[in-house]
């Protein structure tokens, strides 16, 4: 039986849409308190109904995750709670799509902050409040392990997110902290609709099947640590 009075703390980085949404579903039940992070309120409150009505307790703090002060704050809100955090989850995203030399200086520097920058403080300030047995989940991409051509943002960003998890597993392992970097394949998500080209969504994963593992990951033994989870869907590339 769930501890009612003593809550699993997860705090979901991204969770409006796409994964970070599909993994607060996963997640949501008895004995869970959740914490959601995005910057689109109707969203989160809309989320926050539906984790409620799947028994959970939900606690919404929009704010922009690039944003050192907010995380700070976000953190603190969710030690808050039971005086811990237990997972952490990184689902912050996005991508655009140009030949290098054709992209903006701006554009590069938005997407490393988005994706690098934003787990990097997640991260930082989230293992002040986490002791042995606290799981961290990164989520990177395939992108992280292969190239893709006119992606070079991204896949600079994902690569970045990779190196940075694997080394602060290493830094964390002492102290019987996890951290997991989990690698989907293309997954039909609203990132594809601003993304040039003609893509084939049915042969794409959904994010409950990423969510289904990040919960996975989550429902271990503390002593077990994952260290990576490539995901693809059966048919292979697009």
């Amino acid at each position: 039986m769930e501890n009612l009075s003593n809550p699993r703390v997860s705090v979901v980085a991204g969770a409006s849409r796409g994964i970070g949404r599909a993994t607060a579903l996963a997640l949501s039940g008895a004995g869970q308190h959740l914490v959601l992070a995005a910057r689109s309120v109707p969203a989160l409150e809309a989320l926050a109904a539906e984790t409620r009505a799947a028994g959970a307790a939900v606690t919404v703090v929009p704010g922009d995750v690039t944003d050192e002060h907010y995380v700070q704050q976000l953190m603190q809100t969710a030690a808050q709670v039971t005086g811990r955090i237990d997972l952490l989850v990184n689902s912050v995203g996005g991508a655009i799509v140009a030949p290098f030399d054709e992209l903006a200086s701006a554009d590069w520097e938005a997407t490393l902050r988005t994706v690098l920058t934003s787990t990097f403080l997640t991260c930082k300030y989230a293992v002040a409040h986490m002791s042995a047995g606290a799981l961290i989940v990164n989520v990177a991409s395939v992108a992280a392990r292969q190239p893709f051509p006119t992606w070079s943002a991204y896949v600079a960003a994902k690569y970045g997110v990779l190196g940075f998890s694997n080394t602060i597993r290493e830094e964390l392992r002492p102290r019987g902290v996890r951290v997991t970097t989990v690698l989907p394949a293309a997954t039909d998500t609203v990132l594809w609709d601003a993304i040039p080209g003609t893509w084939n969504r049915a042969n794409m994963l959904q994010p409950e099947d990423v969510a289904r593992a990040i919960a996975q990951l989550a429902a271990q033994p503390p002593h077990v640590t994952t260290e990576e989870i490539a995901l693809g869907h059966v048919i292979g590339r697009l």
